[in-house]
């Protein structure tokens, strides 16, 4: 990439630098990581397996306004609620384990703080592509389609087969911190997919979920350009009253997209 050898690209993508070809490397070496590991994969399988995407993810299913509106209203009521999650995962004794984990959380923000290292608009899109756009299509297709479909063919009931994609999901994210997060962030994306026979709503929420991440640092990274205060949104997420609002906008948004 760029003209490096193959160490100097395995350098920068493990020691992430705020370099524009640091930055460079980390977007486009996680798009063909991604690409690679889960679009590719998804494909194949699906063509062994002669499975039909578009039956297997209800896409033929129109999605109706009632629903795309609870799922908005979902993506945006899950946000503090996960992040909740992990703040009380992070203060658990873990031990020794703690410290191991400490480590490994602190590598993965430093390169996703500098992936989203974002000056311009044409960097804020290209971002959402990378980690919400891809993310929220591939994703939902191969954890709440593909596996739940060739986990229904082996568990009896398909909630054990909704269980085990969420703990997939959760697991192949490895970040040990966020795992309860995540974890419950897959249940209810299989709880939609089983619920609605279609992929559009929990794709819907995984986007505007993971898009909110990317358009919020972007916001933080101008107005600390522009003023020099850092806005911490960690502890905004941390206050009472947003969770006061969060949780009937989340409850709200659940009940339209589960209803028949």
């Amino acid at each position: 990439m760029y003209g490096l050898t193959a160490e100097q690209t395995q350098q920068l993508l493990n020691n992430p630098s705020r370099t524009a070809l640091g930055i460079n490397v980390l977007r486009w070496g996680n798009l063909l990581q991604f690409l690679c590991f889960m679009a590719l994969p998804a494909i194949l399988v699906a063509a062994v397996a002669q499975f039909n995407l578009i039956q297997i993810g209800g896409y033929k299913i129109k999605p109706t306004a009632n629903k795309t509106l609870g799922s908005i209203l979902l993506a945006l009521g899950m946000i503090p609620a996960v992040a909740l999650l992990t703040a009380l995962c992070k203060h658990l004794p873990w031990g020794n384990l703690g410290t191991l984990f400490s480590k490994f959380d602190t590598k993965r923000q430093a390169i996703f703080e500098a992936m989203l290292d974002m000056e311009t608009y044409t960097e804020l899109w290209v971002c959402i592509g990378i980690l919400a756009v891809l993310p929220a299509i591939f994703e939902e297709l191969v954890f709440r389609g593909l596996m739940i479909k060739m986990a229904s063919n082996t568990f009896r009931r398909k909630r054990t087969a909704v269980l085990f994609q969420a703990f997939v999901f959760a697991t192949i994210h490895f970040s040990p911190f966020e795992f309860a997060g995540i974890f419950a962030m897959g249940l209810i994306f299989g709880l939609i997919y089983v619920s609605t026979g279609s992929l559009w709503y929990s794709t819907i929420v995984h986007f505007i979920f993971n898009a909110s991440t990317v358009v919020v640092q972007f916001i933080t990274l101008k107005h600390f350009n522009t003023t020099g205060i850092y806005f911490n949104v960690e502890s905004w997420l941390a206050q009472p009253a947003v969770y006061l609002i969060s949780i009937p906008i989340a409850t709200v948004g659940l009940f339209l997209t589960l209803k028949k």
